[in-house]
C-alpha cells in the first residue's frame, strides 16, 4: 500500500486537492496518453472544497486521471459531505468540478430522507442533487415518483418534473402532475400543470368511496393544519357529488372543504350557488353544505319537462344529509322558494313563497313538509298561466349548468 498527496501545479486549482488515504494495490499506466493511475482493493481518498467541509469517497476500484483529476469509480461507490450519503454502484468523481455522477442505481441518504434513482449528480458546492430515471424520494411525510428531480440540501427542497406521483404518508392521499416542489422542513407540496388529487376511501357498509380533485395548481400543507389548496379551474368527485369552483381548501382532519369563487355544487339531482360554500364530511359522507351570499338550490322538477325547476333562494342556505340523501334545507334572510305542483302526476301550476325563513324537510329525497316564518307571502301561479313560460318565472339569480363534472380514472370530463 502506498500513500501519496497530489496536487495540481495551478494556483487556481489548490482548492482541488486530492488525498488517497487508502488502496491494497497501485498501477500506473497510459491511456490516451494520459498517465493514469489504478487504484484497486478498499480504495478511499478525500477531497477538500475551498468552502470547507470534507468529501470522502470510497470503492472497489478507480481509474484516476492525473490531469484531468478525475475518478472512474467501480463497485460499493460511497460518498460522504457533511449529512449527505451518495452510493452507487459505479461512476465518475471530477475533482475540479466537485461534481460526484453515480450510474447503474444511486441511493442518497440525509437524515430520514432517502432519494433512489438509475442515475444521478452531485455537485459539492452547490449541495444540490440530480437524479433522472425511475426517482424516488421519501422523506417523513411523503414518497414522491418521477422521471427526474432536483434536490437542494439547504432547505430540503426537492424540484420534480415528468409524472410526478406523490403519495401522502398521514392520509393516504395521492397527487400527479407533471412538475412539482416540494420543501419537507416545511412540510409544503406544490404541484403544477395539470395536477390531480385522488383518495380513496371504505365507507361503513364496506364499499369504496372515491374523491377526485382537479385544477391548475394544487399546494399541500401537511403541518398542524393539515389541509390541500385547489387553485383555478378546480373539478372535484367524490361519490355522488361534484363541484366546480375557482378554490377549493380540504382540511383533511376534519373532513371540511370550503368552496370559493363562482362555487358549483352538485348532489344528486340538485344543484347549489353562492359566492362560497362549506360542505362538512362524517365517515365519508356528506354531513351539511352551508351557503353564504346568493345562495341557490334548484332542483329538476320533471324530467319530461325540461324547464321546470324547483327553485329556493335566500342570503343563507344550510342543506342536510342524511346517508347521502338530502333530509332537510334551510333558507334565512329574503328566502324565496318556486315549487312546481302535481295532481296525480298531471303539472298543476306552481307555487311562489317568500319569508324570512323556509324549512324544508324530505323523507327518502322527496319533499315532505314546507315551513315559512316570518314575512309570510304566498303566490299560486295556475298551470295555464306557466306552461311553456317556465323561464319568465324562475327566480332571480337562476341559471342551471349543463358542465357537471364526472370522474374517469384519475382524470375528470364534464358530463
Amino acid at each position: 500500500m502506498v500513500l501519496f498527496l497530489w496536487t495540481s501545479p495551478s494556483g487556481a486549482q489548490q482548492t482541488n486537492r486530492i488525498e488517497m488515504r487508502h488502496s491494497d494495490l497501485l498501477e500506473g499506466k497510459t491511456i490516451n496518453g494520459e498517465d493514469v493511475q489504478e487504484l484497486t482493493g478498499n480504495v478511499h481518498f478525500i477531497q477538500f472544497p475551498a468552502n470547507g467541509g470534507l468529501v470522502k469517497v470510497w470503492c472497489d476500484r478507480t481509474l484516476r486521471y492525473m490531469m484531468q483529476n478525475k475518478f472512474e469509480l467501480f463497485g460499493r461507490v460511497k460518498v460522504i459531505r457533511d449529512s449527505v450519503t451518495l452510493k452507487s454502484n459505479e461512476g465518475v468523481y471530477y475533482g475540479n468540478q466537485k461534481i460526484m455522477e453515480g450510474r447503474n442505481g444511486v441511493r442518497l441518504e440525509r437524515g430520514k430522507t432517502l432519494l433512489t434513482a438509475m442515475n444521478g449528480k452531485y455537485f459539492v458546492d452547490e449541495k444540490r442533487s440530480l437524479f433522472w430515471n425511475n426517482v424516488v424520494l421519501v422523506d417523513t411525510s411523503s414518497t414522491i415518483t418521477c422521471d427526474t428531480l432536483n434536490y437542494y440540501e439547504s432547505d430540503t427542497r426537492s424540484v420534480a418534473t415528468g409524472k410526478v406521483h406523490v403519495f401522502e404518508n398521514s392520509n393516504g392521499i395521492n397527487i400527479y402532475g407533471d412538475s412539482l416542489i416540494h420543501i419537507e422542513q416545511n412540510k409544503f407540496t406544490l404541484v403544477l400543470h395539470q395536477p390531480r388529487l385522488m383518495r380513496i376511501d371504505t365507507t361503513d357498509g364496506g364499499s369504496i368511496d372515491t374523491m377526485v380533485v382537479v385544477s391548475r395548481e394544487m399546494q399541500s400543507y401537511q403541518d398542524s393544519v393539515e389541509r390541500f389548496i385547489a387553485i383555478d379551474s378546480v373539478s372535484f368527485v367524490r361519490g355522488g357529488m361534484s363541484a366546480r369552483c375557482g378554490k377549493a381548501t380540504y382540511y383533511m382532519k376534519n373532513d371540511f372543504i370550503a368552496l370559493q369563487t363562482h362555487p358549483i355544487i352538485w348532489s344528486g339531482d340538485n344543484q347549489i350557488t353562492g359566492d362560497s360554500i362549506r360542505m362538512t364530511m362524517a365517515d365519508n359522507r356528506i354531513k351539511s353544505l352551508w351557503v353564504k351570499n346568493r345562495a341557490m338550490a334548484i332542483t329538476r322538477a320533471d324530467s319530461s319537462r325540461p324547464d321546470r325547476f324547483d327553485q329556493l333562494t335566500g342570503r343563507e342556505l344550510t342543506m342536510y344529509f342524511q346517508a347521502n340523501k338530502l333530509s332537510q334545507v334551510d333558507v334565512q334572510k329574503n328566502a324565496t322558494s318556486l315549487y312546481y305542483l302535481y295532481d296525480d302526476k298531471e303539472p298543476n301550476g306552481a307555487n311562489k313563497s317568500s319569508g324570512d325563513r323556509i324549512m324544508i324537510d324530505f323523507i327518502s329525497g322527496d319533499v315532505d313538509r314546507i315551513k315559512i316564518i316570518g314575512g309570510v307571502q304566498g303566490q299560486y301561479l295556475p298551470e295555464k298561466m306557466i306552461d311553456k313560460h317556465e323561464q319568465d318565472y324562475n327566480l332571480d339569480g337562476f341559471r342551471w349548468y349543463e358542465n357537471r363534472p364526472v370522474r374517469q380514472g384519475v382524470f375528470i370530463i364534464s358530463r
